[in-house]
């Protein structure tokens, strides 16, 4: 992801004091209504951390990347506000990392997916990290044209 992109991006969430209202993560977690959770999976949430603090209860482990760091830090603040301890928080642009093969059940992307500039490379990538019979879950945001 380019530099002046990602920069944009970062700037962007920073200066929304607003994104943590109820209409905006609805949205997120209306995509948690389709997921069939247990408590053995391994989750890999990317963006804002609505997924993955709301799923956290019901799986064994999830990690979060969102490579905006305002992001992560309300997510902490969810975390420790609701004591929940099985989530990872990663502040790192999700193209530019890696996991090992077959490191996740479950794979989730609220809205955040709409924002790669190479859409086909992130999701070939997670498929790699996906295990055996694993799912990849996202939302697009609604186009209006």
């Amino acid at each position: 992801m380019s530099n002046d992109y990602q920069r944009q991006v970062i700037d962007f969430y920073a200066l929304r004091h607003d994104y943590d209202n109820d209409f905006t993560q609805a949205r997120a977690l209306k995509l948690v209504n389709y997921l069939y959770l247990q408590k053995s999976q391994s989750v890999l949430d990317v963006g804002t951390g609505f997924i993955a603090v709301a799923i956290a209860p019901k799986v064994k482990s999830v990690i979060g990347v969102d490579f905006t760091p305002e992001m992560i830090a309300r997510a902490e603040k969810k975390l420790e506000a609701l004591n929940i301890e099985n989530i990872d928080l990663i502040n790192a642009d999700i193209a530019a990392i890696d996991f090992a093969e077959s490191s996740f059940d479950l794979i989730t992307c609220s809205l955040a997916i709409a924002l790669f500039p190479d859409i086909p490379q992130v999701l070939a990538k997670w498929y790699q990290w996906l295990k055996k019979g694993g799912l990849i879950a996202y939302r697009l945001p609604k186009l209006r044209l």
